[in-house]
């Protein structure tokens, strides 16, 4: 016998989170990030603030479901807020946004 039916599903886009912490100096701040694709994908990581960059580069394509650890590195840098947002982006969807807190 063969059966079918109708399949329906909803997604909702990533929400933001932090903000996250990350100290002057001291060791960096981490984020777990997840590939939640099913597919191996490269990802992006961009900063809107100077003062903020990530302490080594991504490994290439992550499989899916793997996690990475991402290394914030604060440097408090004249002139420039403490407060900033990094975000995380692959072809085709929205970015996944982490707001970051110097201190």
């Amino acid at each position: 016998m063969e059966y079918t039916c109708l399949l329906f599903g909803k997604s909702t886009a990533p929400q933001p989170q932090g903000p996250i912490k990350c100290p002057t100096g001291a060791k960096p701040s981490a984020v777990d990030f997840k590939n939640p694709l099913n597919e191996k994908c490269d990802f992006h990581v961009t900063f809107d603030n100077a003062n903020f960059s990530l302490m080594s580069k991504l490994p290439g394509p992550l499989d899916p479901g793997k996690v990475t650890s991402l290394q914030i590195k604060y440097e408090a840098k004249p002139g420039l807020q403490t407060t900033g947002r990094m975000m995380v982006s692959t072809k085709g969807l929205p970015p996944w946004v982490f707001y970051l807190q110097g201190e």
